[in-house]
């Protein structure tokens, strides 16, 4: 099974502009028609693409359809980091995840970390002689706006 399989329109962001231009020839591998084909029946209304974006066969709103690995949640990052590294690991974390609001929502899992933000934190972490386990992965699509 595939993620198209399994499409959950649910995890569309309501920000993310879908197609419905099933003359596209690239409709195929677009996230944008996916998501366009499989809004529920009591969407009624929703940020779109507009057929004229379709130039000579190219479409510049074109989104591949890319699936990733997320991961959710660290909550066991400092379980063995020393005192005196606490704050400071903490406060370049909460920095690079843009603020305090975000770094929690991270940390307990509720916002996702992409693949380059994984990378980053185990680097960081790494760096500082410790290791981090992220609380769980799953697979999901990148939306680009």
């Amino acid at each position: 099974m595939t993620k198209t399989d399994t499409f959950n329109f649910s995890e569309v962001p309501s920000w993310y502009a879908l197609c419905l231009n099933h003359e596209c020839p690239m409709r195929e591998s677009c996230l944008r028609y996916l998501a366009g084909t499989h809004a529920p029946d009591s969407l009624e209304t929703a940020v779109c693409v507009m057929p004229q974006t379709l130039k000579e066969g190219k479409c510049n709103l074109f989104d591949e359809k890319k699936v990733v690995t997320w991961a959710a949640g660290f909550s066991h990052l400092y379980d063995r980091v020393l005192k005196d590294d606490f704050t400071p690991m903490r406060k370049t974390i909460t920095d690079y995840l843009h603020g305090a609001k975000f770094y929690y929502q991270y940390l307990r899992g509720e916002r996702p970390l992409s693949p380059e933000q994984q990378l980053w934190l185990k680097n960081y972490v790494a760096d500082k002689g410790y290791e981090v386990e992220f609380d769980r992965y799953f697979e999901g699509y990148v939306y680009r706006q």
